[in-house]
């Protein structure tokens, strides 16, 4: 199928323009709608009105010669991407294209050689309106990227805004530094989010001179487990103030019921599995012994110069489970001045990373705990394992909230 162009031939003589014409007309590829102007003041007007695809122009003319016209069509933005192919019998290249001339036609010259150069104006013209559609589109896409990357990193610094300030939340909810020291002494908390806020949780507090002490982990991690660990520690504080007797089987048998109406756990196919692990002592410094029961959880003991010993939790959870009222049970630990408690959650012991990229692994992680037990200070075992930790996992995504708390009687 034949394509259409409308040629504006500008020139002072008519034979050259009907010349023109008729080479045009001998064009089998395409058809063409000619347009006239003697002059170039007459053809910017033409141009400007009828837009024609390409411009033939002549060089020397009365009014406005050639290069006077390039000039005026080129400030033109409008009409300044029409090909112009020049035609005369001078040799004035030089000035024709500074001045924009697209090409150039050295009259004498043949049908051939118009129409080769037409068609090659016009390709070249459709390619650059092809490529200058492309570049703006290109341009619109970058900033409607450009937009995204700012709406997104603006939704990312109001949900870090939103995660620091319920980390602060958190931080005012949970014991200080200053509860642990008074009411424990001798310990080290090594407390690592995966996210801002943690889905674990730590607890302290005193009655009856006697300390009760929680290291948990929730279901989730950064706002939704965050909390979670709120819950907990409220509902802890709670339970302990109403308790006559403390028992750490009953607490965390209170515990589980006041989660599960929480969460509105009915058991039912396809229901979350939501709640927490923890594990739970109560510290009698008068007598010396530990009441332990943990959810999942378990507590360590290093004795001077002793393997660790392990106490394992019952292996339920603190939420809806096949066997939510059976109760949690309780063990009585003697201990002595010197002797190391340890009580944590899985992200340490579970974390990828090493050579080999595995877990850690519980075996090392005992085997590190024991280590960290003969060091002289909490500040020693702290640092030796954020050290540990922190060669490990080098190179790798942290998986889970990790938390470590480290007390020395």
């Amino acid at each position: 199928m034949k394509k259409h162009f409308t040629i504006l031939v500008t020139d002072d003589s008519i034979s050259v323009r009907n010349t023109v014409h008729s080479m045009l007309n001998e064009d089998t590829e395409n058809t063409y709608s000619v347009l006239m102007a003697t002059n170039g003041r007459e053809a910017c007007t033409t141009a400007y009105h009828e837009r024609p695809d390409l411009i033939l122009l002549d060089i020397e003319m009365p009014v406005m010669n050639g290069i006077e016209a390039i000039k005026k069509i080129k400030e033109n933005n409008l009409i300044k991407r029409i090909p112009i192919v020049l035609m005369s019998s001078t040799k004035q290249f030089q000035e024709a294209f500074l001045a924009g001339a697209d090409d150039f036609l050295i009259k004498p010259f043949n049908t051939y050689e118009l129409l080769l150069r037409i068609q090659l104006n016009l390709k070249l013209a459709r390619k650059g309106i092809e490529i200058k559609k492309q570049h703006e589109l290109l341009k619109i896409q970058k900033q409607e990227a450009i937009n995204q990357r700012d709406i997104i990193y603006q939704q990312k610094n109001d949900l870090m805004d939103d995660l620091h300030y319920a980390r602060y939340v958190q931080n005012a909810i949970l014991p200080s530094a200053k509860d642990f020291n008074e009411l424990i002494g001798n310990h080290f908390i090594y407390d690592r989010p995966k996210y801002i806020v943690s889905g674990d949780f730590y607890w302290v507090t005193q009655k009856e001179e006697r300390t009760v002490i929680a290291v948990g982990d929730c279901t989730g991690h950064g706002m939704s487990g965050g909390l979670m660990t709120m819950a907990g520690a409220a509902f802890l504080n709670e339970i302990v103030n109403a308790t006559h007797q403390l028992r750490t089987d009953q607490i965390l048998n209170d515990l589980r019921r006041k989660v599960i109406q929480l969460l509105n756990q009915k058991g039912n196919i396809g229901e979350a599995a939501n709640g927490m692990d923890i594990s739970l002592c109560i510290y009698n410094k008068e007598n010396q012994t530990i009441q332990f029961s943990g959810a999942n959880n378990p507590l360590y003991l290093v004795r001077k110069n002793e393997p660790l010993e392990i106490f394992k939790g019952d292996r339920m959870p603190i939420g809806f489970f096949f066997e939510h009222e059976q109760p949690f049970t309780e063990k009585e630990i003697k201990v002595s001045k010197g002797d190391s408690i340890f009580m944590f959650t899985d992200g340490y012991p579970d974390q990828f990373g090493g050579s080999f990229e595995k877990k850690f692994r519980y075996n090392q992680f005992r085997d590190l705990l024991e280590k960290a037990a003969s060091c002289p200070t909490m500040e020693e075992q702290l640092e030796l394992i954020q050290k540990t930790m922190n060669e490990w996992i080098e190179g790798y995504e942290q998986l889970d909230d990790m938390l470590i708390l480290g007390i020395r009687f």
